[in-house]
C-alpha cells in the first residue's frame, strides 16, 4: 500500500523536535547525579571529619542522652517543615504536609555543599513538583529564610551574654537588628516586600495581602524549632554540668544565635565554625572551653546524622507504592494504569 507525502510529514516534523528534548532530559537527569554525588561526598567528608573531632566526647556522653538529643532534633526540623508550609500557604501556595517535608528535608542536605545557598535552591526545586511556581518557591524560600532569622533573633536574646563574650559588635548588632526585623515580618510590610521580590521576577503580585494569623504561625513555628533545637543541646551539656534552668535558657539563645549567624555566613559549608563559637561561650560559665567545645562538635555531628537519615527516608518516599501508603487521600499520586 502506498502512502502520500502528506501521511508522512508528521513523522519528520516529529523526528526532530523529539531530539532536542531527550538531550535535554538527558543533561537535567545527568545535573541531578551529579548534584547528588556531590552531596552525598560532602556529606561523607564532613562526618568523617567531625567523628574524628569529637569521638571521644561521644563515647563517654550516656546513650540515653544521645537518643533523647536526637529526638528534640527530629522534634525541632517537624517544627520547621510546619513552618515551610505555612509560609507556603500565606503566599497562597498551599501544599500537603508529605510534599512540605519532603521538598523541605531533602533540600536541608544541599548546605552541606560549600555555600548554603544550595539548600535554597534545591526546596525551591523540589516544591516545584508539588504544583509551586519555580518563582513562588523561591519567594517562599525567602520568606521562610526571614522569619526563621527573625524569631532566631528574637530567640537569640536569651543567649546575648554569651554573644557578647564572643563579639560586643555582634551583640550589639542582634539588639539592633532585633525590632527590624519584626517590623520586616510585620505582614503589611512582608506584603509589600514579597510583591517587590514577584515584580522583580516578572511575576504578577498577591492576590490578597498576608495575614496576621498564617505569618504568626510560621513564626510561631520557626521559634518552637529553635527551642527544641537549645533543648537538644542542654540535654548534651547537662551530662557534664548539670540540670540548670540557666543552663537551658542559655542552650536556647546560644544554638539560635549560632545557627542563624551559620546561615548567614554562607561562605562556609552549613556555617562551620560560627555555631560552635556561640555555643562554646554559652557553656563556658558552666564547664572547662575544652569540654564545651567537644559538646558543640558532638551537637553538630548530631544534626548531621539526624539531618541525613530524614533526607534520605523523604528521598525515599517519594516513590508512589510508599507515598500513597502514608499519606491522606488528597495528597496521593494517581496511578496512570488504573486510569
Amino acid at each position: 500500500m502506498s502512502t502520500s507525502p502528506e501521511s508522512e510529514q508528521p513523522v519528520e516534523d516529529v523526528e526532530p523536535a523529539a531530539q532536542p528534548n531527550a538531550l535535554r532530559g538527558l543533561l537535567v537527569n545527568g545535573f541531578k547525579v551529579l548534584v547528588t554525588l556531590a552531596i552525598v561526598v560532602a556529606i561523607i567528608f564532613a562526618v568523617k571529619s567531625q567523628w574524628s573531632e569529637v569521638k571521644n566526647t561521644i563515647t563517654e556522653l550516656n546513650w540515653w542522652t544521645l537518643a533523647a538529643s536526637s529526638v528534640f532534633i527530629f522534634l525541632g526540623m517537624g517544627a520547621a517543615v510546619r513552618a515551610w508550609q505555612h509560609a507556603l500557604g500565606a503566599l497562597e501556595q498551599p501544599i500537603p504536609a508529605f510534599d512540605a517535608a519532603r521538598a523541605y528535608l531533602v533540600g536541608q542536605l544541599g548546605k552541606y555543599l560549600p555555600g548554603s545557598v544550595w539548600a535554597f535552591v534545591l526546596q525551591t526545586e523540589l516544591v516545584r513538583r508539588a504544583g509551586v511556581s519555580r518563582a513562588a518557591g523561591f519567594v517562599a524560600v525567602l520568606v521562610t529564610v526571614g522569619l526563621s532569622t527573625t524569631s532566631a533573633l528574637v530567640v537569640g536574646l536569651f543567649g546575648l551574654p554569651a554573644l557578647f563574650e564572643v563579639s560586643t559588635a555582634a551583640a550589639v548588632g542582634v539588639i539592633i537588628l532585633v525590632p527590624i526585623a519584626l517590623v520586616c515580618a510585620y505582614p503589611p510590610v512582608l506584603t509589600r516586600l514579597v510583591n517587590l521580590a514577584l515584580k522583580l521576577l516578572r511575576r504578577t503580585p498577591l492576590h490578597k495581602p498576608l495575614t496576621m494569623h498564617k505569618i504568626a504561625l510560621a513564626l510561631g513555628w520557626c521559634a518552637a524549632s529553635w527551642v527544641l533545637y537549645g533543648i537538644q543541646l542542654w540535654l548534651l551539656a547537662s551530662s557534664s554540668a548539670g540540670f540548670e534552668i540557666r543552663g537551658l535558657v542559655q542552650c536556647i539563645g546560644a544554638l539560635a544565635l549560632g545557627m542563624c549567624a551559620g546561615v548567614l555566613v554562607f561562605v562556609v559549608p552549613s556555617g562551620i565554625g560560627v555555631r560552635e563559637a556561640v555555643i562554646v561561650a554559652a557553656l563556658s560559665p558552666f564547664m572547662d572551653a575544652g569540654v564545651a567545645l567537644g559538646l558543640a562538635l558532638a551537637s553538630r555531628l548530631l544534626f548531621t546524622l539526624c539531618e541525613v537519615f530524614a533526607g534520605v527516608v523523604a528521598a525515599l518516599s517519594g516513590s508512589r507504592g510508599l507515598r500513597n501508603a502514608l499519606v491522606h487521600e488528597r495528597s496521593r499520586v494517581p496511578d496512570p494504569t488504573k486510569a
